[in-house]
């Protein structure tokens, strides 16, 4: 007899409506699935995965941080354990990440060319010899043996091939949205698309196309021409004009670029004798090769802004289309809207949308008028918008009992606010970011970025009595997070309204990814049944509600301006 999602639930009973999370899963090809916070929507995607998998069939889940494939790698222990079978989950890191010898301080396609001049390594040396006895490794794993992969090699190549034997496979977007790399990980893995049970894990990323981008700068072609007697002016002038739109093949010569490739690796090469590790010239090569590569593709765009080059694709639904082929497909997120990401990803696939079980623990505030970051706004008030903003959130954190989260459009308007109002903000690297909330405490305020490293994937909680509970008490979005207006999002808009007309363009280049940011913004205030918090949108575009989901659009109370404050002190009082 066929097994059921509930022959894998490792918990003594589903929450609130986990079940029906977990038939939806089970008996579908393919689903987009909107789950929030609180649903427990990554145990029952595993069980029902585990429920429906075929002799030979492989899952694999793609996440975009480790947060996110820890808390996967966890779940599969809980099931393995609860089944008394062993099952084996493995998490495909970064190589540059897991190397021993190079570490991350070149760049990703630097690193790759170094791995292979790198020809004594001990570590893959290590690898070949120990290859015979991986699978006993994978049954060790399996059973919850704690053992250093390094001891069998280069960790990479050991975590590759332990891949072969396991049950679910955890890995970042690229390696089956990167076209160079899915054949590569396919082959790795020994299975064909048609075999794979894929999970797709806070799917509403998939629209973010810096995931595959690749930018080059003109300082990067400075220093590759100290690098080598040779004349750049021709390269360097690619960097000189407006934004524009660019033709790889009538800009760039491809014997300049094989010559620059060839050179760039006899750089390397050099300097790896010497302990260095970075070529300039090589990383120029690499970026124009690719652009050269990538020429006839129509999806993707060579482009000049601000001074840079980058090579971006245009359509997500260009990018997911081999994910189509798997046999089972699971696109999940507590943000995303369903039917929208079915219609932009052109996937036939079935909706599920479950209610935030949270959503009675959250306070929702806006403002009729006073505030917005719109581009008008900025114009006409200047630096009186921003000690407005300042203002208020200074009012907000002094009602709030606890931390005050403050998300902003972008880092500009961050840092205008900023000068009126003195918070800690956002860290540039993840390592940063704990650190900084570990040291948060009473009432403070900490200014980020919707849509930037604390807005997803990281947890503002402590541990009590009762378990963990959330350190943040009030979320305010200073300012609805539209995608900046430049250049790229032009070249998007243009495209986009060709293929889905202007209406459709719109909602899903500036609606969708503002309603994402907001709604990631503040779920990171309600972590548990135990938290309560107050979220405030200070952006008077009310107009923009309607587009939100049911459960916050008729939620939001709307205030004056001089009344937030009052009305955040009451919340908490009561």
């Amino acid at each position: 007899m066929m097994p059921t999602p509930a022959h894998f639930f490792p918990y003594p009973r589903p929450r609130q409506f986990q079940e029906e999370l977990m038939h939806r899963i089970f008996t579908a090809d393919a689903i987009i699935a909107s789950a929030p916070t609180g649903v427990g929507k990554t145990i029952a995607a595993l069980c029902s995965f585990l429920a429906d998998r075929l002799p030979g069939e492989r899952i694999v889940v793609l996440t975009r941080t480790k947060s996110q494939a820890r808390i996967f790698m966890e779940e599969t222990r809980a099931i393995s354990g609860h089944i008394t079978r062993p099952l084996l989950a493995v998490h495909l890191r970064s190589k540059q990440e897991l190397c021993p010898v190079f570490g991350d301080d070149a760049g990703y396609e630097e690193f790759l060319q170094l791995c292979k001049l790198k020809r004594d390594c001990e570590h893959r040396r290590r690898f070949r010899e120990r290859l015979d006895e991986i699978p006993v490794l994978a049954e060790r794993l399996a059973a919850g043996d704690e053992v250093s992969l390094i001891n069998y090699g280069c960790p990479h190549a050991v975590a590759m091939e332990l891949a072969r034997f396991a049950d679910v496979v955890i890995a970042s977007y690229n390696y089956l949205l990167n076209p160079f790399l899915r054949s590569t990980f396919l082959g790795k893995l020994g299975n064909a698309m048609e075999e794979l049970l894929v999970i797709v894990d806070e799917a509403h990323n998939l629209q973010n196309m810096d995931l595959l981008s690749r930018r080059l700068s003109r300082r990067s072609v400075e220093l590759a021409a100290k690098e080598l007697n040779y004349d750049f002016s021709g390269i360097l002038g690619l960097f000189s004009g407006k934004d524009e739109l660019l033709a790889a093949e009538e800009l760039i010569s491809a014997r300049e670029v094989e010559f620059l490739y060839r050179r760039g690796v006899e750089v390397l090469e050099r300097r790896l004798r010497k302990g260095r590790k970075v070529s300039y010239t090589y990383r120029v090569a690499s970026f124009l090769r690719a652009a050269l590569k990538l020429s006839g593709d129509e999806n993707w765009v060579f482009f000049r802004q601000d001074g840079r080059l980058f090579l971006k694709p245009l359509f997500p639904a260009e990018l997911v289309e081999p994910l189509k082929r798997a046999r089972k497909l699971l696109l999940m997120s507590g943000t995303l809207e369903p039917e929208m990401y079915a219609e932009m990803l052109n996937i036939k696939a079935e909706t599920c949308s479950i209610p935030g079980i949270y959503r009675s623990n959250l306070y929702y505030l806006g403002i009729r008028s006073g505030l917005s970051t719109s581009l008008a706004e900025r114009q006409s008030r200047g630096d009186e918008l921003w000690r407005s903003y300042a203002g208020i959130i200074k009012e907000i954190q002094e009602a709030t009992p606890g931390i005050t989260l403050v998300f902003f459009p972008s880092y500009e308007v961050l840092a205008c606010v900023r000068r009126y109002f003195t918070a800690p903000a956002e860290p540039r690297d993840s390592a940063g970011a704990e650190e900084l909330i570990s040291r948060l405490s009473g009432r403070q305020a900490l200014f980020a970025v919707a849509g930037g490293k604390l807005s997803e994937g990281v947890e503002f909680t402590v541990e009590s009595e009762e378990g963990k509970r959330s350190l943040v008490k009030s979320v305010v979005i200073a300012g609805f997070p539209f995608p900046v207006p430049d250049f790229e999002m032009e070249l998007r808009r243009r495209a986009f309204e060709r293929r889905y007309g202007a209406a459709r363009a719109f909602a899903f280049l500036s609606l969708l990814p503002m309603i994402n940011r907001v709604l990631q913004s503040a779920g990171r205030a309600v972590r548990s049944a135990r938290d309560r918090a107050c979220v405030v949108l200070l952006d008077d575009r009310i107009e923009y509600l309607r587009y939100f989901p049911e459960e916050l659009r008729h939620e939001v109370k709307l205030v004056e301006l001089e009344e937030l404050a009052a009305e955040v002190r009451w919340f908490h009082s009561h």
